[in-house]
């Protein structure tokens, strides 16, 4: 394989991971935006298990959120990787564009 037909792979997945990025990015911020909300409600309604959930879901979402090339990229791994012509280029690259 050619330096230009790999270097055209790579770009490809980095535009796929991008996407995906976004995707999870503003999945995680309109959630995070009903959660604060609702918040209120749930605590006015004494659902405290709801809270709860909505409480340790919404660190998870953080947690995301600083990690979101890493998540993206094992999300593109796991997309594109059973491809043939992917297959190959994946150990070449990691999550991070300066690595």
């Amino acid at each position: 394989m050619s330096d230009d037909e790999q270097n055209s792979i790579i770009a490809s997945i980095r535009k796929t991971q991008e996407n995906i990025a976004l995707t999870i990015g503003v999945f995680l911020a309109v959630m995070l935006s009903v959660y604060f909300f609702t918040y209120a409600m749930v605590v006015d309604k004494g659902l405290m298990t709801v809270l709860w959930l909505m409480v340790i879901s919404s660190m998870v979402f953080v947690g995301v959120l600083f990690r979101l090339q890493t998540v993206s990229f094992f999300v593109a791994r796991l997309w594109l990787g059973r491809r043939s012509e992917y297959q190959h280029v994946f150990p070449l690259i990691s999550a991070h564009k300066d690595e």
